[in-house]
C-alpha cells in the first residue's frame, strides 16, 4: 500500500466570520498520484493550496503531510509550489534565469541549474541563463517557474492555475511536459485550473 502523501480531513477556511473560502474539503493523495482540481474562479482552489503550505491556517479540519499533522511539519523542501500570480510579481523584474535559480537553492539539496532547466525542456540551458524573465515568453516563464519548484529535489509539487498566460500550443506542451515528471521522476502533483480542456492531458490523474 502506497503512503499517503497529502490527507485533507473536513478542511473548511475563512476569510472573514461566517464567510468560507473552502468548506468542508476531504481527499487523499497517496504517493506518485497527480489530482487535478478543476472550478471556476472563486472557487477556493487556490486557497486550498495555500492551506497546504500552510500560508493560510484552518478554521476547521486537519492536514497532514507525508503523515505528519501540518502543525508539526517541518520538512518544507520536500514540497514544490508554484503559486497562480508568480508570473505577474516576477516578470517585470530584471532578475536573470541563473540568478533566480540560484536564490532558490538549498545547499545540499539542490539540482545544478543546468539540470533543472533541462528537465524542464530547455534543451540548451544556456541560451536562456543569463536572459532576464521579462524577456521570456509566457511558456518559457512558466517553465522557469516550474524549474524553480523543482531545483531542490521535492517530492510533492503544487501547481497554482500553471497554464495562464500560455497559448493553446504551450498549454498543451506544458501539461504534457508535467505528466512526464510525474511519470519519470515519482513526483505527486496536485494541479488546481479552472481550464477544462487540460483534463485531458491528466487522463490517468484523479480529478
Amino acid at each position: 500500500m502506497r503512503e499517503v502523501v497529502v490527507r485533507v480531513k473536513d478542511l473548511s477556511v475563512s476569510y472573514s466570520r461566517g464567510q468560507y473560502a473552502v468548506r468542508g474539503v476531504s481527499f487523499e493523495v497517496p504517493r506518485g498520484d497527480m489530482l487535478y482540481i478543476l472550478g471556476p474562479n472563486g472557487a477556493g482552489k487556490s486557497t486550498i493550496l495555500r492551506a497546504l503550505i500552510g500560508a493560510v491556517k484552518p478554521a476547521s479540519g486537519s492536514i497532514e503531510l507525508f503523515g505528519t499533522p501540518i502543525e508539526r511539519f517541518k520538512e518544507w523542501w520536500r514540497i514544490g509550489y508554484v503559486p497562480q500570480n508568480a508570473m505577474s510579481q516576477l516578470s517585470r523584474t530584471s532578475v536573470s534565469v541563473e540568478e533566480v535559480l540560484r536564490a532558490s537553492r538549498i545547499r545540499g539539496r539542490a539540482m545544478d541549474v543546468n539540470e533543472v532547466l533541462r528537465l524542464v525542456g530547455f534543451q540548451d540551458p544556456g541560451s536562456v541563463l543569463k536572459r532576464p524573465l521579462f524577456h521570456l515568453s509566457g511558456g518559457q516563464f512558466q517553465r522557469v517557474l516550474l524549474a524553480i519548484s523543482l531545483i531542490n529535489g521535492p517530492e510533492l509539487l503544487l501547481l497554482d492555475e500553471p497554464t495562464a498566460y500560455i497559448d493553446v500550443t504551450g498549454v498543451s506542451d506544458f501539461l504534457k511536459l508535467i505528466t512526464r515528471l510525474n511519470r519519470e521522476l515519482g513526483t505527486t502533483i496536485i494541479t488546481v485550473t479552472h481550464d477544462v480542456s487540460a483534463l485531458a492531458a491528466f487522463r490517468s490523474s484523479k480529478v
